[in-house]
């Protein structure tokens, strides 16, 4: 059998070309999840050529690198975190919708790095940088056009305010831009660095090949000024610092070119407008300015629009305090969006994302710190440090493109830095964990001519039926995810049946999944209270019940299942304990969110139990003072009971705090 080595090297590329690339209008979430299955799908298939290479003896089964006992360290962590988690199933998979950064998407990132590593040489190198740089391209000139609406009505987001492309979101593709600006000066200094021959056919072009690497340059960083990211854009900043600090010294022949790249970028900076550039002028400003107090009439609840940096803050804050409370292993990996309710500060009701379900701490190492405790923190530390002193450190090996340690360097830290305001996304994480591989130095792969034994031959066999098994799956949970994606459609509609159809196929196609159990569990409920059928109630209570054994801190399947059991309720009241009870259990997991006490206060309300409701709105109150639904609730119960002066408050306060104005609550008030 021949090597495959070409096949794996073409995956690699396919890889780190199209995972920028891909996204769907069919899937629930359009670009995370269709770029982390077709991550798993490439995993496969390049570890499986691979182990097929190791059984023919056409390749060593791993090399030696740097990182070795870090990233071993790190991955048992990991594992163990997952162990302990207090929802394995997230914690293995990934948070739905995300599914990066679950210990099933930590394992591909290793192989692959583990297996890149094994085949990776000076001209593979050039090689993946080279498609990176193509496939950055495309993705930004895909930016640009966008800032002019080149699909403007494609999206409820101004994307032509603050572009995000291909990649989902400003800030992602921020992060991702960083990465690439740093290689594309490196490759416009490399071009200049080749001993041109005049008399080479090939003369012109390879002359002019040092501008297009500064034309892509530029295109990367207006893309990347477009996107508004202030992360984005300090990360930039401090990568191209770090590059231009040692690169300036160490190639004197070279620093006058190395300004005119600076000088462009500046100038960049200066004529586009940007966050950096706005809080600059704005500062000069003030210094300039006296500043005149005005009274401002109108209560700022009603215009309150926090700023993303404070929201950071009090998030922090509670994903510090989580720690507090499980600081060896954390509450598991990618937990946070279940275990930040039960530390989540009471300040966060007041900010303008109160009501806002985060997944993440908005800070990767805080958020490793809270769902993997002090040792998945330590470990991921361990591996960044790793990084950074053998980039700083190691030598450049015989064959190694000179400098290259210099902008992994640059590279790497752009990813540190946006990871410190934000989050890893699947594309950054692929190049987190792949850029290391660069900095390997050269090794020959060793093929060993020697006859292949017939059991070795034979070991070929499971490896085909393990890897078909794995492709077959990842394919099945893709589809899956379509037909939830579906069934979520139909059943906003109305449309019950074909949306319990498509239900029924996400759960057969990936029985193990939560999300679509709950959603079938729903989908019977409703079908339930519309004919009264029993087959459908018992229906709907084996599969509530199973959503919350598989997942049971999940606070969305508490309040879901509540509404289901109302739903039943309307069939037999007997299920409207259970209901109020699912509210409570998610009320306990919840202790700040006036949002699920309000809800137990309309259930009560709803059931005529308006005595039992009262205490539940002013707990919603106490937990957000400027809770203008709950002020409603109360108001329009005291002018029931006719309690004007506790009606008349709580309906002022009504029309203090809402916004837009509540012309219901006008009309209650002025009757009184």
């Amino acid at each position: 059998m021949k090597s495959l080595t070409k096949p794996i090297h073409f995956l690699f590329l396919a890889l780190v070309f199209f995972t920028p690339f891909i996204f769907t209008q069919s899937n629930s979430e359009l670009f995370e999840l269709p770029k982390m299955y077709f991550v798993y799908l490439l995993t496969t298939l390049i570890t499986t050529f691979h182990l097929i290479n190791v059984i023919q003896k056409k390749a060593p089964f791993r090399k030696k690198t740097f990182l070795d006992i870090p990233i071993l360290l790190f991955f048992i962590s990991q594992v163990i975190s997952t162990y302990y988690s207090i929802d394995p199933h997230t914690s293995f998979f990934g948070y739905y919708s995300r599914l990066n950064g679950g210990l099933l998407s930590l394992i591909c990132y290793l192989l692959l790095y583990f297996i890149l590593s094994v085949y990776i040489d000076s001209d593979f190198k050039n090689k993946i940088i080279n498609f990176s740089l193509l496939s950055a391209f495309l993705v930004s000139i895909y930016a640009i056009a966008e800032h002019f609406g080149i699909d403007k009505n494609l999206w409820v987001q101004d994307v032509q305010s603050r572009v995000f492309s291909t990649l989902g979101q400003p800030n992602w593709l921020a992060a991702y831009l960083c990465i690439f600006i740093p290689f594309s000066i490196f490759k416009f200094f490399e071009s200049i660095k080749i001993d041109f021959d005049k008399s080479n056919k090939l003369y012109g072009r390879i002359m002019i090949r040092p501008y297009l690497y500064l034309i892509l340059t530029l295109i990367f960083y207006i893309s990347l000024l477009f996107t508004k990211s202030k992360s984005g854009i300090i990360a930039c900043l401090i990568s191209l610092a770090i590059y231009f600090a040692v690169s300036f010294f160490k190639n004197k022949p070279f620093r006058k070119l190395l300004i005119l790249n600076y000088s462009l970028l500046i100038i960049l900076s200066l004529l586009i407008t940007n966050p950096i550039k706005d809080s600059f002028i704005s500062f000069i400003k003030t210094r300039h300015i006296v500043p005149i107090v005005v009274e401002d009439k109108i209560p700022s609840s009603k215009i309150l629009i926090t700023s993303s940096g404070d929201i950071r803050k009090i998030v922090w804050t509670g994903a510090i305090d989580l720690w507090k409370k499980f600081p060896i292993f954390g509450t598991g990996v990618e937990t946070f969006a279940y275990s930040y309710y039960w530390t989540r500060p009471v300040e966060h009701n007041l900010t303008s994302e109160w009501d806002y379900l985060y997944n993440k701490a908005h800070n990767e190492y805080i958020n490793y710190l809270a769902t993997t405790g002090t040792v998945g923190f330590t470990t991921y530390c361990f591996f960044i440090i790793s990084v950074l002193f053998f980039s700083l450190k190691s030598p450049l090996s015989k064959g190694n493109l000179e400098g290259l340690n210099l902008v992994v360097l640059a590279s790497f830290s752009s990813i540190l830095i946006t990871n410190f305001a934000g989050f890893s996304v699947v594309t950054t994480s692929l190049f987190f964990f792949l850029l290391p591989t660069l900095l390997n130095p050269d090794q020959e792969i060793k093929v060993e001519t020697l006859h292949t034994t017939s059991l070795r031959k034979f070991l070929v066999i499971p490896i085909i039926i393990i890897s078909l098994f794995l492709i077959k799956k990842t394919i099945f949970f893709y589809i899956a995810d379509i037909a939830y994606n579906q069934s979520e459609k139909y059943d906003s509609q109305n449309d019950y049946q074909t949306a319990l159809s498509f239900a029924q196929t996400s759960h057969q196609l990936n029985p193990s999944e939560p999300l679509y159990i709950d959603k079938l569990a729903t989908i019977y409920s409703k079908i339930a209270l519309n004919t009264g059928k029993q087959e459908y109630i018992d229906q709907a209570i084996d599969y509530s019940d199973l959503t919350i054994k598989i997942s049971p801190a999940n606070i969305n399947f508490w309040k879901q299942r509540a509404q289901d059991y109302l739903y039943l309720s309307g069939i037999d009241t007997k299920y409207f304990s259970v209901s109020i009870t699912a509210l409570t259990n998610a009320a306990s997991l919840a202790p700040t969110d006036p949002k699920i006490f309000y809800s137990l206060g309309q259930f009560l309300e709803t059931a005529s139990l308006t005595d039992q409701a009262i205490p539940y709105y002013q707990k919603a109150i106490e937990l957000k003072s400027n809770y203008d639904y709950a002020y409603f609730a109360l108001g329009k119960i005291y002018l029931s009971k006719k309690e004007k002066a506790l009606a008349k408050e709580n309906l002022q306060k009504t029309i203090d705090y809402s916004y837009p104005t509540n012309t219901e609550a006008e009309k209650l008030l002025k009757s009184l």
